[in-house]
């Protein structure tokens, strides 16, 4: 129960300095000295280093995120209607707190796309799973694959834009409209 309890509480920390500041200023001195952790106990359960530990918190918060995304999407027929209420609770929760243990993708992804291809592909089979949820919804509701597939990148794109206006500008507006214009997007369809 420790270890796991250790381990966690290094991802945490992790997941924190790297929303906060950034992979690239985040040093392994911060994450252990936030844990609470021995120096040591860094290489013992990610023998990798920081990378590793990004690479996992990246993965973590893209299992949460993907989890949240299908448990929203099955609660509603229509998958217009399960998206818009997906991103109303994104926004809701961006209006509670902005303290957050998890990783900004958008911001991890941004920073280290041209500089760490293995955080970059991990990035990107994160954003690959998401879309992959929405795809799904898509063609249960009649969809044909193509346009589905289509679609969800855009669904993705709108959603990851708005979160970062709405970051940038500390209003949940951007959200707000994001989910109409998927509803919008996605209507004609499902009349």
């Amino acid at each position: 129960m420790k270890e796991t309890n250790s381990r966690d509480k290094l991802l945490n920390a992790a997941s924190m300095l790297f929303r906060k500041q950034g992979y690239n200023a985040t040093s392994l001195s911060q994450i252990t000295e936030m844990s609470e952790s021995p120096r040591g106990s860094v290489y013992y359960y990610f023998p990798g280093g920081k990378e590793q530990l990004a690479k996992e918190a990246i993965k973590e918060t893209g299992d949460k995120i993907k989890n949240f995304i299908k448990e929203t999407l099955s609660l509603y027929e229509s998958p217009a209607i399960g998206i818009n209420e997906y991103i109303k609770r994104i926004a809701r929760q961006l209006e509670k707190t902005d303290e957050r243990t998890t990783i900004s993708l958008v911001a991890m992804s941004s920073e280290v796309w041209s500089t760490n291809e293995i955080l970059r592909q991990i990035c990107e089979e994160v954003y690959y799973d998401w879309e992959q949820v929405y795809v799904e919804s898509l063609i249960n509701s009649g969809y044909e694959k193509e346009e589905a597939k289509r679609l969800s990148t855009a669904i993705q794109s709108i959603i990851e834009g708005a979160y970062t206006l709405s970051l940038t500008k500390k209003s949940t507006e951007p959200l707000y409209i994001a989910g109409e214009l998927v509803v919008k997007l996605l209507s004609d369809h499902e009349e």
